[in-house]
């Protein structure tokens, strides 16, 4: 290959790199799917009292907490399970058990709608409890595969109206704010 050839190369690399940089990143981004937008973005800002300080869920808080809003439980789901025990939700981050919004089983399937964090460390969670409890790619081992026994009360009056549409919209079902500890994430999805 000849130094011309080659230098020509190059020279248009560069180009390439200093055009690409030159763009803001949100500029080249659009909104993967399932994030939050609009309607559904300002419910839950609403439901939860975070608050943000642009229309795109960015720069968020609650109470003394940092806030990572994540996306729409029907379409792109972050999902978790109450660990160790029954798990109070609270109606605000930080609430105390006089804020307490309804009280969920041990294993509860749940869609972790945003991540309040001190530092690095999760320190709260704004969950919805899940309609769910199998799933369609079930080999039959997994325990995510297990249909659930019947609830005990006082957890399932809680979760009796909780329900998913066949459109995939889920309605009815608790959401509140629980300590980081009473949830197990699930970061990587079901499967």
């Amino acid at each position: 290959m000849s130094n011309r050839f080659t230098s020509k190369i190059l020279t248009g690399l560069m180009l390439v790199a200093a055009l690409s940089l030159s763009q803001p990143l949100s500029a080249k981004a659009g909104p993967a799917e399932g994030d939050l937008e609009g309607a559904k973005l300002s419910g839950l800002l609403q439901q939860s009292g975070i608050q943000c300080s642009d229309a795109k869920g960015l720069n968020c808080s609650a109470g003394n907490y940092e806030v990572t809003i994540h996306s729409d439980c029907a379409v792109a789901p972050y999902y978790g399970a109450i660990y160790g025990g029954p798990a109070k939700l609270s109606a605000g981050a930080g609430g105390s058990d006089q804020n307490v919004v309804a009280t969920l089983a041990e294993d509860q399937l749940v869609c972790i709608k945003a991540t309040a964090k001190t530092g690095i460390s999760d320190a709260e969670y704004f969950i919805m409890a899940m309609p769910i409890d199998r799933f369609d790619k079930c080999d039959g081992v997994d325990v995510l595969c297990r249909v659930s026994a019947p609830l005990s009360e006082p957890y399932r009056t809680t979760m009796e109206n909780c329900k998913q549409l066949k459109s995939g919209k889920i309605l009815s079902c608790p959401q509140g704010w629980v300590q980081a500890d009473a949830i197990e994430p699930y970061p990587n999805g079901l499967e």
